[in-house]
Order: structure tokens, then C-alpha cells, then sequence
């Protein structure tokens, strides 16, 4: 990643993380395994190629960034998209087939008509209030909204408690959240360049 890239303005930005996205994105779907699609979006991955930096771009406003947590037998990483705006991810299960949950990253979300469920922790990181909404709308699916400082994470299950109670269980147990201040701080250490946005100095240009 070049210095260009990360210190550019908002237009040259988005050139060259949909430039970055796509080679890093076709790497992995392409040719990459279950395990190392999976280090790519651990909640605990160490890499410095890992997509998180990807994420912390396309919506720079953002102070956390979705992640995985620890995969149980039957459920893998199935691929992950990143473009100015957009960042997702989704897992595959054995069960409930391709895209049977999704993690969306927006920097806001519409939640009109969602209920509001008790807020949950993240590591190190802001509160996050929850909301879901009416099954109604995505029949049967199951889609909950997590809302913190700068973004938003949609969640989405192809499935619903009511039709997969055991898998509804272990997909609610799935989504993590890593901070952007980690990732700031990782690429003014490794590479002595600042990543701009929530949690860094601003950018000029």
C-alpha cells in the first residue's frame, strides 16, 4: 500500500482502494483456503495485508470495523468485498448453504422500524447499540443493525431463530468487532504513514 494511497484526497483515495480491494479480494477467493480466507478476517488476525486496513479506508469514519470470531465445525469464510463506502464480509455453512451470514460496514444505517435490543461491548472499543428488524421485511430472514461512533454493521442471517434455532445461536456468537485505532496505530508503526479518519490526525488533500 502506498504512501499515495493512504494520504491522497477522497477521489484518488477511492481509485486506489478499489484498485487495492480487487487484487487483495481476488487473491483470496481465487486461490486462498477456507483457514487463510478466515485469518484474513479474524477478529485476532496479526496480518499486515489483512483487509481491516481495507476497511478502515472505504469508510474512514468508522471506530470499529466487523470481524469474526472463532468459526465452529461447519461454517467458513466464504469471501469479502471492499469499495469505497462498503466494506463485507460473509460465511458459508455446511447447513445453511453460501452467504448464510453477512456483515455489512456502512457509515450509517436506516433503523425506522427496527427494535431496539440491549446494546453489547466491543474490545476495547465504544459502545454499540443493537436493533432488529421486523421479520416482516426479510422473511425468513433474520437482520439486526449494530450502531456505533462513525458506522454501522449490518447483520444479516439467511435463516431465522424460529426456522434454525441451532444455528441461529452459533451465527449470534459469530460477529466481532475490531477497532480502527489498532490499525492506525499499525501502519504509523510499519509503514510511518497516517491512515485518515476516526482516530487519526486529519489529512490534508
Amino acid at each position: 500500500m502506498s504512501a499515495t494511497g493512504l494520504r491522497a484526497g477522497a477521489t484518488r483515495a477511492s481509485r486506489q482502494l478499489a484498485v487495492a480491494a480487487a487484487v487483495v479480494v481476488g487473491a483470496v477467493v481465487v486461490s486462498g483456503c477456507g483457514a487463510s480466507r478466515y485469518e484474513r478476517v479474524s477478529c485476532t488476525s496479526n496480518s499486515r495485508q489483512s483487509i481491516f486496513v481495507l476497511e478502515a479506508q472505504a469508510v474512514p469514519s468508522a471506530t470499529l470495523m466487523p470481524c469474526a470470531n472463532p468459526l465452529p465445525g461447519g461454517w467458513n469464510v466464504g469471501g469479502f468485498e471492499v469499495r469505497s463506502g462498503l466494506a463485507r464480509f460473509w460465511l458459508d455453512s455446511d447447513r445453511a448453504g453460501t452467504r448464510a451470514a453477512e456483515a455489512r460496514l456502512t457509515s450509517r444505517c436506516d433503523v425506522a422500524g427496527a427494535t431496539q435490543l440491549s446494546p453489547t461491548t466491543s474490545r476495547d472499543g465504544p459502545p454499540v447499540q443493537r436493533y432488529e428488524a421486523p421479520a416482516v421485511r426479510q422473511p425468513p430472514a433474520t437482520v439486526r443493525y449494530y450502531l456505533f461512533t462513525g458506522g454501522c454493521v449490518t447483520y444479516r442471517l439467511a435463516f431465522s431463530r424460529q426456522t434454525a434455532p441451532a444455528l441461529y445461536d452459533q451465527a449470534d456468537q459469530l460477529l466481532g468487532f475490531t477497532t480502527r485505532a489498532r490499525y492506525v496505530r499499525g501502519v504509523r508503526r510499519n509503514q510511518r504513514l497516517t491512515l485518515c479518519g476516526a482516530g487519526a490526525p486529519p489529512c490534508s488533500g
